[in-house]
Parts: C-alpha cells; sequence; structure tokens
C-alpha cells in the first residue's frame, strides 16, 4: 500500500464512521423534519405574496378591465391554484410530524373507521387547536376549494370594473377579482360549512379577503406546532447539530486547501494552506467539543446522561497525507 493509499484508507474509515454514527441519530429525521416544516411554511407564504402582487396591478389601481390581457387571469388562476395547493402541503407536512413524534394511536373502539390513523396526541391536542383557529366556515371553503381545483376544475375568475356615485362623494372606481360563483356551484362535492359559507355570498365570492383570513391563523398556527414539536424533540435535535457542526469543523480542517494564483496555471500561494488550515482550527476550537452520552430517564423523571457515545474526534493530520510533508 502505498503511503498516499494508506491516508485515505485510514482516514476515510473515520470519516465513514462518524457519518454512520450521525445518521443513526433520532435527532437527524427530527431536524430534516422541521427543515421540511420550514420549507413548505415559505412556501406557502411566497405563493400568498405571488398572488397579492399580481392582483394588486388591477385591484385599487385605476386600470379597466378592458385594458388587462388574458394573461393576467391566467397569471391569477395560476398563482391561486399554486396558494391553494400548498396551504395542503403544509396541513400533510404536519401530520406526517406530528405522527411522527407522537404515535400513539387512538384505542379501535374510538376510530371512525379501519383507515382512521388518528394518534392520542392528534385528537387531544392538534385537532383543537385546527378547529380554533381554522373551524370558521369561510376557512372550510378555502380548504375545500382546494378539492375543488385538484380534482374537478380550476377556478373560473370573474374580472371587473364598475363605477359607484354616493353623492356628495366622487365617483367611485371599483377592480374586483372574483371567482366565479356559477362555476363554483357545479361542484357537487362541497362540506356543509362550504355550503354555508357560499349561501352567504350573494353572487360571485371574493378570495383575497379569505386568503388574508387563513394567512394570519396560518401563522399564529405555525408558530404554536412548532414550538410544540421543537419542545418535544430539542434533546435530540440539539445532539445531532452539535455533533455534525463538530464534524463538519474537523473535517473544513483536515481538508483544507492552499490558495492559487488566479492566473492561468497558477501554482498554489506559498504559505497560505497553512494559514487556510490555522483559521479553520481557530474555527473548531472556536466551536469546541460538547459529547454525548446515552439519555436515560430515571424513576423521578430526570434525565441522566451516561458515558459518551462520541468519541473526541482524532487530531488533524493524524492522517497525514503526503503532500502536507513533516
Amino acid at each position: 500500500m502505498t503511503e498516499r493509499e494508506g491516508w485515505t484508507a485510514n482516514w476515510a474509515v473515520e470519516r465513514e464512521e462518524r457519518m454512520a454514527h450521525l445518521a443513526r441519530l433520532p435527532g437527524k429525521a427530527h431536524h430534516e423534519r422541521l427543515e421540511a416544516i420550514n420549507r413548505v411554511s415559505r412556501l406557502l407564504s411566497t405563493n400568498g405574496t405571488e398572488l397579492s402582487r399580481h392582483i394588486a396591478t388591477f385591484v385599487g389601481t385605476g386600470r379597466h378591465v378592458q385594458d388587462l390581457t388574458d394573461e393576467f387571469e391566467h397569471e391569477a388562476v395560476r398563482f391561486l391554484h399554486n396558494y391553494i395547493a400548498s396551504v395542503a402541503t403544509l396541513r400533510d407536512v404536519q401530520r406526517s410530524t406530528h405522527r411522527m413524534i407522537w404515535p400513539e394511536r387512538i384505542p379501535v373502539d374510538q376510530r371512525r373507521d379501519s383507515s382512521d390513523r388518528r394518534t392520542v396526541w392528534e385528537v387531544s391536542t392538534y385537532e383543537p387547536k385546527v378547529t380554533e383557529l381554522f373551524g370558521d366556515d369561510d376557512i372550510k371553503f378555502l380548504f375545500d376549494l382546494r378539492n375543488f381545483t385538484v380534482h374537478y376544475s380550476a377556478p373560473v375568475m370573474s374580472i371587473g370594473t364598475t363605477w359607484r356615485h354616493r353623492p356628495p362623494r366622487p365617483v367611485e372606481w371599483i377592480n374586483t377579482v372574483q371567482l366565479k360563483r356559477s362555476e363554483l356551484d357545479k361542484f357537487s362535492k362541497w362540506s356543509g360549512p362550504a355550503k354555508r359559507f357560499l349561501r352567504t355570498q350573494e353572487k360571485d365570492v371574493e378570495f383575497l379577503p379569505l386568503i388574508e383570513k387563513y394567512s394570519q391563523r396560518a401563522r399564529k398556527f405555525y408558530e404554536w406546532f412548532w414550538f410544540e414539536v421543537r419542545q418535544a424533540v430539542t434533546v435530540e435535535v440539539e445532539e445531532f447539530l452539535s455533533k455534525s457542526n463538530e464534524f463538519g469543523l474537523w473535517l473544513g480542517e483536515e481538508m483544507a486547501k492552499p490558495d492559487f494564483d488566479p492566473a492561468p496555471g497558477g501554482m498554489p500561494i506559498p504559505g497560505s494552506f497553512r494559514r487556510n488550515r490555522a483559521r479553520a482550527h481557530l474555527e473548531r476550537c472556536a466551536y469546541g467539543t460538547t459529547g454525548w452520552g446515552g439519555i436515560t430517564v430515571d424513576v423521578d423523571g430526570v434525565a441522566v446522561v451516561g458515558d459518551s457515545d462520541w468519541a473526541p474526534l482524532p487530531p488533524v493530520g493524524k492522517y497525514r497525507r503526503p503532500e502536507d510533508g513533516e
């Protein structure tokens, strides 16, 4: 075995063992799940912003409906579809998350049918909060609108410009973008709350107030849900992040490289390798090492940390590369 092959083999074993350890940690799955919730939440927020921004190029302006191109309606439908879809995506990701963290299912005699996958935490904690923030008929309509757009048809917009004159006030110019009621009425699978909401609508349905109301409620719910989940998994996630960061800084020091002259065919700049490794070493030292042991709970409910299962990472240079020199 050559000198380089020996370094590669020894260093690779260390790296693979550490990566395998990190992959086994429960905190890894919890961290990834929290990241997934964040991504979907940002998706919902961005879709809502894009829809509102697009509608605002007409509603509240002095433009006349005849000045709009067909593209305006096409884009309005697309943005609304994206927003409604992301509402359902966020709900589904949250459901899969809490069922992973609190998996105990409700007793058989409490299940609605054989496909009922609800958990004890879901029934006792999650569903009451959903009812509190999302139980209104208009928000139920918004949820049903997702089924309408996915399983029946893309919504049809009613876009118009009207004037209203109430002396002595000046003439009021009104632009509207609504959902065409005649198309909504063709859908036969509206829930009871959605039907009640539709009965309160005289003609076409204004959806922007619904979206604004839902967005405000969704932010409150997200904050509540995030706190519940984070509190439940904080120990496991902190362990994963601590070990991952420590491992990443070790890799950064081990794999430090010199700076190269930017000229074509430029050579390594003298002294840059040691400087870059020293900088990486300082970052690693500033972070430090905590070590983590197996965590158990004693009879009094107190968490007890056992012997560390995360041995100190070897000093950089233990697996010295041939090009590093002595």
